[in-house]
């Protein structure tokens, strides 16, 4: 038995949905989840709050973005990210060196992939091997194990390097099975299978639930760091209704019923309603957005890359989408979308991530249930 749930820390992830744009890269843990954090954050807050350290982050690719993230969120934090070629090559000879500096016995691993936020438990005789679960009245799901570190190295040793990744991936899924498993039921909050049209609805049901951030933050702050006095602003030609807002956000038209995530910049006589908008947008005057999620915007925003007097989404589209029918419901506008003033984008309609804008000037009229990818299909 021990008083801490464990002395080491593994996040990894699993590429298990289908969410178009929002699945290029990083294993879901920089997808942007609430309007302020991203779905990483949730488990790195949880762990930090039960007093678990050093961190160490799995991940097939795209480990210098997570990377980059995390010391930037939280930079007194000791936390560490391998991708899949790190992990064959240099994870062995890494344990083994951290080892000297930290007395570790025991080692959690926990999935990341998805929003998983938990209370960890505090006793002074916490098992040693252990499955952690959340519970919902359905389902029982895991999303944690706790196993001796001699256990853990022994699993590695008898591990093909080349399988590591795999071994750890479904580490959990294989001790789940073990019947006799020690059970650890775990308060918080997680979100593990859903698709689009879920990630669509459960923002927009933020609007309604509006406790559900304020009962998360107040057992587990999910907070990384961020500039010190980095406020939000709505002007005096704003109008903002039913809608939560991220950090460094400025509206200056009308926001209703939507969720406009961090660093989004809205200009005067915009209308935006029932819509999400991700980080670093910039939606320029008199475009009106309706139903409909916009992807990041990585590039520089000071000027708008959603232009003028666009129209985007529709409240009663006439046709479905046949190609991806999974965004029947709304519009999908995918990363780093540049359009031009006077755009018009129906309902129902998926635009590919990083298309050149050229591609607009040429279609500068998607009717409802249209794609607009880099091959086409349509």
């Amino acid at each position: 038995m021990q008083d801490r749930l464990c002395d080491l820390a593994i996040i990894i992830g699993k590429q298990d949905k289908d969410l178009l744009s929002l699945d290029i890269y990083t294993h879901h843990f920089l997808l942007p989840f609430t309007p302020r954090v991203r779905t990483i954050d949730f488990v790195i807050s949880s762990v930090l709050n039960g007093n678990i350290q050093p961190i160490i982050v799995l991940t097939p690719e795209d480990a210098d973005l997570i990377q980059n993230y995390l010391s930037t969120g939280y930079p007194k934090n000791e936390i560490y990210v391998f991708n899949r070629h790190q992990l064959e090559t240099e994870f062995i000879t890494f344990l083994e060196e951290l080892k000297k500096d930290h007395p570790i016995k025991t080692i959690g691993v926990f999935y990341g992939h998805f929003p998983n936020w938990f209370l960890v438990p505090q006793s002074k005789n916490l098992p040693n091997y252990a499955l952690l679960v959340h519970e919902t009245p359905l389902a029982t799901s895991p999303v944690g194990v706790i196993l001796p570190m001699r256990a853990f190295e022994d699993g590695i040793r008898a591990t093909a390097q080349t399988n590591l990744y795999n071994f750890l991936e479904g580490l959990i899924d294989t001790l789940s099975k073990e019947k006799r498993l020690h059970t650890i039921k775990l308060k918080g909050y997680f979100q593990p299978h859903y698709t689009l049209g879920d990630y669509y609805r459960i923002h927009l049901d933020l609007l309604d639930d509006y406790y559900f951030l304020d009962h998360i933050n107040s057992l587990v702050p999910v907070r990384p760091f961020t500039r010190p006095n980095v406020f939000s602003k709505t002007y005096r030609s704003s109008h903002v209704i039913n809608s939560l807002v991220g950090e460094d956000v400025h509206i200056y038209g009308h926001v209703e019923n939507s969720i406009i995530f961090s660093h989004v910049i809205i200009e005067k006589k915009a209308v935006i309603k029932n819509s999400i908008i991700l980080p670093r947008n910039h939606i320029d005057s008199e475009t009106h957005i309706v139903n409909t999620i916009i992807d990041e915007f990585s590039l520089d925003n000071v000027n708008p890359n959603i232009g003028a007097k666009c129209r985007i989404g529709s409240e009663s589209p006439s046709q479905t989408n046949s190609l991806f029918p999974m965004i029947n419901g709304f519009t999908l506008i995918g990363k780093d979308t540049i359009l031009p003033d006077k755009t018009i984008i129906g309902g129902n309609c998926y635009i590919e991530s990083f298309l050149p804008p050229a591609v607009f000037k040429k279609r500068h009229h998607i009717k409802d249930g249209e794609c607009v990818l880099h091959e086409e299909k349509t």
